[in-house]
């Protein structure tokens, strides 16, 4: 009878020596061979999960997954998003990374000086986003680095720019100077996009918008080949005199006062180069071949400066 009991505790020992070793080997053993993205629903179940990380070469028996979900402190309730599985991790690691919920957060950067056209190719193009893309209007979104997790709606991330850009605009308005000759917010946005895509530097685009500002004060067309350019759908390289005649909204050229709506996307710079506006005489500006621009008082000055451009361009 003794031997009989000690041959049972000898298999029961033994039963959970190599019940934990087996556990222990499962749990630990590193089976991610190289970094891999899953992206789990919300309703995916066990096996489709495991199906899921099989199509990355992460192959895990449903008996052991079921069997470490039992190691975890609390029920391994999952969580839906994208996951990046980093080498060498094993399954307990995989598990505990999906309940925790530690997902990926994708970047989406609206550049500076970017129209509604760029902004919809941009939006479409990015794979992580979904939904449809709405009319897009120029100006009304703020140029920024935007985080979002996979599946985000194009919708609501528009949404978000849309509020920071209405945000900024109302910072500058608030400070406007009491002399200001813009009406209202809208011709303050029309105004900071034409600046942002003439000028790169704050330095740069406060003297531009002073000239801007000085024109329009005296009623003088604004001249600036960027509307025009925008106008026409070109590059504003190739501006010819026949385009500077024609008689479209956008030419500054031909129309006095500001085109008819914002033609950029405008960053912190421009918006801001119209809250303190530099109190200059300059009516004239062209560039001056390093990424700036030459300032002039008067025609005379301002035609000398664009034969030191045409030199600058013959030297390059």
């Amino acid at each position: 009878m003794k031997l009989k009991l000690s041959f049972c505790l000898i298999i029961i020992f033994a039963s959970i020596f190599l019940s934990y070793s087996y556990f222990d080997k499962v749990k630990n053993k590193k089976i991610v061979f190289e970094d891999s993205y899953v992206f789990l629903k919300k309703n995916d179940n066990q096996k489709v999960i495991l199906k899921k990380l099989r199509a990355k070469n992460i192959h895990i028996q449903y008996f052991d997954w079921r069997i470490i979900s039992f190691s975890h402190q609390d029920k391994l309730l999952l969580k839906a998003g994208e996951y990046l599985i980093p080498k060498d991790f094993s399954l307990f690691e995989i598990q505990n990374m999906f309940q925790t919920g530690k997902t990926i957060t994708r970047n989406f950067t609206l550049i500076e000086g970017s129209s509604a056209i760029n902004l919809r190719k941009k939006l479409l193009s990015n794979k992580y986003l979904s939904g449809e893309i709405p009319t897009l209007m120029e100006g009304i979104y703020k140029p920024d680095t935007y985080h979002f997790k996979y599946g985000y709606s194009r919708v609501k991330l528009l949404n978000r720019m849309k509020k920071a850009q209405y945000i900024s605009i109302n910072k500058v308005w608030k400070n406007k100077p009491k002399d200001f000759i813009l009406r209202d917010k809208r011709e303050l946005l029309i105004l900071a996009s034409i600046i942002q895509r003439e000028a790169k530097s704050f330095e740069d685009s406060k003297l531009v918008a002073s000239v801007f500002i000085n024109r329009l004060r005296k009623k003088m067309k604004l001249q600036s080949d960027v509307t025009l350019a925008f106008g026409l759908n070109i590059n504003g390289k190739y501006i010819t005199k026949k385009m500077l005649k024609s008689s479209h909204p956008f030419n500054t050229y031909f129309h006095t006062g500001l085109p008819p709506t914002p033609i950029s996307y405008p960053g912190k710079n421009a918006l801001n180069a119209l809250k303190n506006i530099k109190k200059t005489n300059y009516f004239y500006f062209v560039a001056d071949g390093k990424g700036g621009h030459r300032f002039s008082e008067t025609y005379d000055l301002h035609k000398q400066n664009i034969n030191l451009w045409k030199k600058s361009k013959m030297r390059d």
